[in-house]
Order: C-alpha cells, then sequence, then structure tokens
C-alpha cells in the first residue's frame, strides 16, 4: 500500500473511487464529473493536501483537503474521505491521516475540521480515535419554500457584491465551511445574493447558489427580526428559482430560532444532522 497527495490523479479515478466508496454509504449519493469538479471548485478542495492510499498503483481510498487561513489559526478542512467496500478493516484513514499530518504541520497547520452524519456511529468512533472532538450540531433542511406573509415596509433588491463586514454583523453563529466567508467571497459572481431594505437600510440578506440549490447564508438584523424579513427573502427567492425544491445545510442547533423559522414558517424539512469535529494538529 502506498500513501502520496492526490496531485497527480486524475478527476475521473478520483470519481470512480469516490462513488465506489459512498455507495453503501448510511447516506448514498452519486456524483457526476460536473458536479465533483463544481464541489472542488465551490470548497476550494487542494489536491496537493489531498491524500489517497494506493494498492498496486490503484487509488482505493482518499481524503479530499481545504485550507485557509483566518485569525492567525490554519484549518484544514476535510470535503470527505472515501474506501472502497474492498479495502476496509485496514485501518487507512488513519494511515492516511499519519501520511498527510507532517506534510501539514510544514504547512504550520494548526486545525483539522471535517463533519460526519450523526447516525455513522462507526466514523464518528473512528475519528474519535484519530484525536477529533464534537464542538457543534449542525442540521440539513430540504424542501419546498412555502411562500408566506409579506411585509409592505421590506423591499428586496439583488446585491452585486458582498458587504461582508455588514452582513456578518447579523450574524449569530459561525456558518460552516461550505458558507463561509472564505468559501464564498471571490465568487459573488456564482450567487444570487437578496437584500432586504427598510428604505435605504440594509436589513437582512440570503445568498443562493442556483448551480447547487443550496441556501448557503441567511441573516437578518437582530432589530428586524420576527417582522417577516426572512419569509420576504425566501419568497423572492421562489420567484428567482421557479419553485424548485432547495437545500440549506448545517445550520447551527444552538439557534433554535432559525430552525424553527425554517421547519414552521418556510416549511423544509430537517432531513439530516451533522457533527462537526475538529482536532488540533
Amino acid at each position: 500500500m502506498e500513501f502520496k497527495t492526490l496531485a497527480n490523479t486524475s478527476i475521473d479515478e478520483i470519481l470512480s473511487v469516490f462513488n465506489h466508496s459512498f455507495s453503501d454509504y448510511i447516506v448514498p449519493f452519486h456524483l457526476t464529473k460536473e458536479v465533483l469538479i463544481s464541489k472542488i471548485a465551490a470548497e476550494k478542495l487542494d489536491m496537493n493536501i489531498s491524500v489517497g492510499a494506493f494498492e498496486e498503483g490503484r487509488l482505493v481510498s482518499f481524503i479530499l483537503q481545504a485550507e485557509k487561513v483566518e485569525n492567525g489559526e490554519k484549518t484544514i478542512y476535510n470535503g470527505g474521505t472515501g474506501v472502497v467496500p474492498e479495502s476496509r478493516g485496514k485501518g487507512l484513514v488513519r494511515k492516511m491521516y499519519d501520511f498527510i499530518i507532517p506534510v501539514l504541520k510544514e504547512r504550520n497547520a494548526n486545525i483539522l475540521l471535517l463533519e460526519v452524519i450523526e447516525g455513522n456511529q462507526n466514523a464518528i468512533r473512528a475519528y474519535e480515535n484519530l484525536g477529533f472532538t464534537i464542538v457543534r450540531r449542525l442540521l440539513c433542511f430540504n424542501g419546498n419554500i412555502k411562500k408566506g406573509k409579506e411585509n409592505a415596509e421590506v423591499s428586496i433588491q439583488e446585491l452585486k457584491d458582498f458587504q461582508w463586514e455588514k452582513l456578518c454583523s447579523f450574524w449569530d453563529i459561525e456558518p460552516s465551511w461550505q458558507g463561509s466567508v472564505f468559501v464564498l467571497e471571490p465568487m459573488p459572481e456564482h450567487y444570487v445574493t437578496l437584500g432586504a431594505y427598510d428604505g435605504e437600510r440594509l436589513v437582512g440578506y440570503i445568498i443562493y447558489g442556483p448551480a447547487s440549490k443550496k441556501v448557503y447564508q441567511i441573516a437578518v438584523d437582530k432589530n428586524y427580526r420576527n417582522q417577516g424579513v426572512g419569509t420576504m427573502l425566501f419568497n423572492a427567492l421562489l420567484q428567482k428559482n421557479n419553485g424548485q425544491p432547495i437545500a440549506l445545510n448545517n445550520v447551527d442547533d444552538s439557534s433554535e430560532n432559525i430552525s424553527k423559522f425554517l421547519s414552521e414558517k418556510i416549511g423544509l424539512n430537517n432531513w439530516l444532522s451533522q457533527f462537526e469535529m475538529k482536532r488540533p494538529i
């Protein structure tokens, strides 16, 4: 068994092993080449710090990773771990981390970060044995937007750039990796960003990816909550996306208000929950 980065591994080989690895997963799914390419771009996955296990030259296991620096800390995000069924039980995930951690240390990385499905006890135990601890629970929602009552005093306009200082002031919780400023920032043209205005004042916003049909962020000024601003944003999104089903992943479950709002007012279904886990390097 040989361990090396995925710098020289083709997308086709990664795709094949990805789909084989997840074919019997707790939530089975299958990616097309286009979806994998857009996942790599959107999550800023870097094949130079991603790792694979190779048996007789064939990829049988992988960890896809990305890197960000924020507040002086370098975080390495695990955007997907897969092991083909025939190669399980050999401790490959531990061995891949054993291979890549010295590489990450050389890059002065501080933190390893990942998400794992709540019901996947085997994976949770495996990561705990590798030194990861659960830091928060994240709720995933999907479904069709239910049109809600309009607030006549609020107008909705499209935002052409991310005014992060203003937008972040509306937050109660930190978005997970996929919805983080680091991931969204360089690509405003890939998203539909709608702002809610009271006169000239921006009081809420929503960021939506038409390609993925995902809402990446929604937040409302604390002084304007429970006044229909969030409902107006979703109503406007409903018009924009022609009523297609949407997903909104990784809502911090400590924010009960937003969870209740999404399920009761917007009509979305909390179909899955995940744990965010971290470990120091």
